[in-house]
């Protein structure tokens, strides 16, 4: 082998070397891209859990005070049912008297 063609397969081991190296260099990356990227997934994760959480609270909170305010619509209607029975029976008690 004549030392023209030696040096020119030692020019491309060395190329492959550093081709191969760069790609070691870029694997490396690739791996701290996805660590960096399942990190922001949990991270995504636990703001949607906690955004979640915080809703359902809200919205329990907001029937709760829906629910709180029916009631007492409630015990007013019933409240004014028997104020209302009672007058009537006020008023057909003054008619027999004035019928009377």
């Amino acid at each position: 082998m004549s030392e023209e063609r030696f040096n020119h397969l030692e020019t491309q081991i060395s190329a492959l070397q550093q081709d191969m190296n760069a790609m070691k260099q870029d694997m490396t990356a690739m791996k701290q891209n996805v660590d960096a990227l399942r990190e922001d997934m949990t991270s995504i994760r636990q703001r949607v859990d906690s955004s979640e959480g915080t809703i359902l609270v809200a919205v329990r909170e907001g029937f709760n005070s829906l629910r709180n305010y029916l009631d007492d619509l409630n015990y007013e209607v019933a409240d004014n049912a028997r104020a209302t029975r009672l007058l009537k029976r006020r008023v057909a008690r003054l008619e027999r008297k004035d019928n009377e």
